[in-house]
């Protein structure tokens, strides 16, 4: 079997192949590189739960939420120390997160030693800490009586007993806020201090907008149409007579003027 001979343009020509093929593998690589990294870029950060959810990552349906984002990561939603104050304070309305408006009306149960006199505060704090609301949630019920320690229906008791607040306040720019139900402390005393803290959200009540002026018949003989006073010189022209009975309106173009009628055409017709 003969085999063709190797020659020096035969060895040129295979390395120049081999190191076109090389260039074009190392292409490849950079452009696969450059796309994996603008992929990553593309994909907005994510570093909460609110942000996790709209991004429309799966959420696990436990208590609290969690959100689990494309890079394992896990976001718990935010409830305040709800869990940790069970056992003596728990919140029916609202509920952790919710909408609220004013009046906001707080209702759920407490320990009996939560009250002092059968109430205790409640305030409502925007996001930077400042109270925008105060209110006093008071016992549903009538007090224990004397030897009815234990027992439920009255706040002298150490059983849960019903509340209810009422707080009015103006919705803060800011969209968050927390509602805070302390326990009535009259001693003053911070081993004694303790709260329930709820993160709840504002509901903007949108701007309503400017309300238009009246139409008005203004000028000297009446003869100017506008939402404004306009003063006019008082020469009299025959056509002015016309407006008296014209209707002077807001017209299509939101603009004031006189309504184009088959009567007020008639009456101006002549003049011109």
């Amino acid at each position: 079997m003969n085999e063709t001979p190797v020659t020096e343009r035969t060895v040129s020509e295979r390395r120049k192949k081999g190191l076109k093929q090389i260039g074009i593998g190392a292409a490849v690589l950079i452009i696969a590189a450059f796309a994996y990294d603008w992929g990553k870029e593309s994909v907005s950060p994510v570093e909460s739960f609110a942000e996790c959810a709209a991004a429309g990552f799966p959420i696990m349906e436990s208590y609290p939420r969690q959100c689990r984002s494309t890079d394992g990561r896990i976001f718990r939603e935010d409830i305040g120390n709800e869990l940790e104050k069970d056992n003596l304070i728990r919140i029916s309305e609202p509920r952790p997160n919710a909408m609220i408006t004013s009046p906001l009306n707080v209702t759920g149960m407490a320990r009996g030693n939560w009250f002092f006199e059968a109430s205790f505060p409640v305030k409502l704090l925007d996001s930077s800490g400042s109270e925008v609301g105060r209110g006093i949630a008071t016992a549903k019920g009538e007090p224990a009586r004397p030897g009815d320690a234990g027992r439920s229906g009255g706040w002298m008791t150490t059983e849960f007993v019903p509340f209810e607040a009422t707080l009015k306040f103006v919705a803060p720019a800011a969209g968050t806020g927390i509602l805070v139900l302390e326990r009535d402390n009259p001693s003053g005393l911070p081993e004694h201090a303790d709260e329930l803290r709820i993160p709840v959200r504002f509901e903007t009540a949108a701007v309503p907008p400017p309300t238009a002026k009246a139409c008005r018949k203004s000028g000297c003989s009446g003869q100017i149409c506008s939402d404004e006073d306009v003063i006019t010189t008082c020469e009299y022209r025959e056509e002015y007579a016309c407006y008296k009975g014209a209707r002077c309106e807001r017209q299509a173009n939101g603009v004031c003027g006189w309504t184009d009628t088959v009567e007020l055409r008639a009456c101006l017709e002549p003049a011109k």
